[in-house]
């Protein structure tokens, strides 16, 4: 009896310390994709957004063909329900990786191209226990295009440029909103099932700790009858 409520409690501390952890690294990550995102995406505005399914074990490969000297930016999130992470890296056209993040289940990059070519972006799940839906954002920068386009439109043109400009920041808001809001409805599901599974074992513990103390009782009553 007392070694199975050992094992139990120490089962419970256990999952509980492991999801503290898993917690403040979360914490940690997100603060961190704060920073980046302050730093490197002032004003980001994707050319492409799209989502796919990566599956487990897999790796997926996304390409780009840039013909100018450029800055390219872009973000990449799981569904915040999933604990496992991912493998992100930019190649250039000879292969060599430019940019990666490890272990991620979100990030944002920013990288300069000074090389014309064909560019890859590589989602790696090889060693995840369990699919994905990845939503995979990139805007790429043309400065050339830009100071053209900022000197000689006129001023409706430009008007409508920055109507246009408005319409996509929406809508990057509103499709990474919704992803967000979906993987936090998830997420929130599976804390209420994690919260059910702690609560039996809490009841199992105060019925074992119950059991044991009646048994230990009436134990201690016997042998004083044996005495008296």
């Amino acid at each position: 009896m007392k070694l199975f409520l050992i094992f139990i409690i120490s089962a419970y501390c256990k999952l509980a310390s492991n999801e503290t952890n898993s917690n403040n690294t979360d914490h940690e990550e997100r603060k961190q994709l704060m920073d980046d995102w302050e730093g490197q995406m002032a004003d980001f505005i994707p050319d492409d957004m799209l989502s796919f399914e990566l599956q487990k074990g897999e790796v997926e490969v996304l390409e780009q063909y840039i013909k100018h000297p450029t800055n390219i930016r872009g973000a990449f999130f799981l569904s915040i329900m999933n604990k496992d992470k991912i493998d992100f890296s930019i190649k250039d056209p000879r292969g060599k990786v430019i940019d990666n993040k490890q272990q991620k289940k979100e990030a944002v990059f920013s990288v300069n191209i000074t090389n014309p070519g064909n560019y890859k972006f590589v989602f790696s799940n090889a060693n995840g226990k369990s699919n994905h839906v990845v939503t995979f954002a990139i805007d790429v920068r043309n400065a050339t295009y830009e100071h053209i386009k900022e000197a000689d439109l006129d001023p409706i043109q430009k008007k409508l440029s920055s109507l246009y400009t408005g319409l996509n920041d929406l809508m990057f808001d509103t499709k990474f909103s919704q992803q967000k809001r979906e993987g936090g409805y998830q997420f929130l599901r599976d804390n209420n099932k994690k919260y059910f599974i702690y609560t039996i074992i809490e009841t199992l513990i105060i019925v074992f700790v119950s059991i044991w103390q009646v048994f230990y009782i009436k134990r201690i009553i016997g042998v004083q009858r044996k005495f008296v």
